[in-house]
This record gives C-alpha cells, sequence and structure tokens, in this order.
C-alpha cells in the first residue's frame, strides 16, 4: 500500500506548483492553503513563514540534485564523467519541472530570492564539475576553461528547454513543411549540448 504522504509533504508539493507558476513574490500562503484544503495557520505549524517555505521547497531539490550528480560521476574517463555531469542534470530538471520553472526565475531575476542554503548546495554542482574539468586537465584531454561558463551553458540550455515547450508548441504549429520537425526532443538537447562542450574544451 502506498503511504499517503504527510501534510508537511503535501504543502511543499502545492508550494511548488504555486511559486514555479507565480513565483515567489505573487504567491501566497493563503492560496497555498486554499489549494491543500487547510487553513493558513496550519501552514504556520509547519514553516514559520513564505520564504521558510520557499526554503524548503528549493533546499529538497537543490540537494537532491547535488547528491545525485555526486554520486554519479566518479567513473576514470573525465569526458564520461561530464556525460553523465549534463545528463543528470538534464534528467532531473525534467523529472522535476516544478523546481525547473522556479530555477529558471531565480536565474532571470539574479536568484534575489535564493535562500543562501540553496546557493550553497548549487555551490556542490559547480565544484563536481570543476573537479570533472581538472581531472581532465591534469590528463591533457580538457583545456582550461572557467568552470562557472561552462555550468551556466549546461544550466541555460536546459531550463530554457524545459520552461518553454508551451512556446516550442506554437511556433513549431506555425511553421510549414518540414520545418515542424525543428522542435528536438530532451535528449537530443543533452546529447547535443554534451557535443559542443565536450568539443569546446577538446579542439
Amino acid at each position: 500500500m502506498t503511504q499517503k504522504p504527510s501534510r508537511k509533504m503535501t504543502i511543499m508539493e502545492v508550494a511548488a506548483e504555486h511559486f514555479s507558476e507565480h513565483g515567489y513574490d505573487a504567491t501566497h500562503l493563503e492560496a497555498i492553503a486554499r489549494a491543500c484544503g487547510i487553513s493558513k495557520p496550519a501552514i504556520y505549524y509547519h514553516f514559520k513563514d513564505k520564504a521558510a517555505l520557499y526554503e524548503a521547497v528549493l533546499l529538497k531539490r537543490f540537494a537532491a540534485l547535488a547528491r545525485i550528480i555526486d554520486s554519479a560521476t566518479h567513473h576514470q574517463d573525465p569526458i564520461e564523467n561530464l556525460k553523465i555531469y549534463i545528463s543528470t542534470f538534464g534528467n532531473y530538471l525534467v523529472e522535476t519541472p516544478c523546481f525547473s520553472a522556479i530555477f529558471a526565475r531565480e536565474i532571470a531575476n539574479g536568484a534575489k530570492s535564493m535562500p543562501k542554503s540553496c546557493v550553497v548546495e548549487l555551490s556542490r554542482t559547480l565544484q563536481r564539475l570543476a573537479s570533472i574539468l581538472e581531472s581532465g586537465k591534469k590528463e591533457g584531454i580538457f583545456h582550461c576553461e572557467n568552470p562557472f561558463m561552462i555550468q551556466m551553458m549546461i544550466v541555460t540550455t536546459l531550463t530554457s528547454y524545459i520552461t518553454t515547450e508551451e512556446l516550442r508548441e506554437r511556433v513549431s504549429t506555425a511553421l510549414s513543411g518540414s520545418n515542424k520537425t525543428i522542435d528536438p526532443r530532451i535528449e537530443d538537447v543533452i546529447d547535443n549540448l554534451s557535443t559542443k562542450i565536450i568539443k569546446a574544451l577538446t579542439c
């Protein structure tokens, strides 16, 4: 028998939907409580305020992403590790669309609402990427590149793809003939991104 989610978990899941759709500033605890079928004070039992709820929602996802990437990228081949890093990042964003939308909003807004704890977890993924690039450099495989620039290429490409599905569908509908197949699958985006980054690091 599947265990019923706890009230706290339900609040976080509903909050993630609201934050992803409306952004931090335009999301209200009253609306979240109403969607959960509870009173606003019931939210305060689990979270001090909206900022604490937002932090809990994001921190859970950023920590999981950092943990998954770290456990998956310890092969001997730096190129393989980089490919896995990119694919793991992309697949995680696909599996967590609300998180992807919130992440994209934070990037667009200069991360003004992102809690420090989430920045710390995000930095763990950057540190892992830096380690992969340094390993490739020591082996004479990769050129010296700024890990942050590579990270931004990965993050902005993947979040942009995942959060623009509706726009891409509208553009595809407006196209004619063979151009209707122009919209790539996420697997193709990940493969293409990996190929281009590795080519830039090795040529």
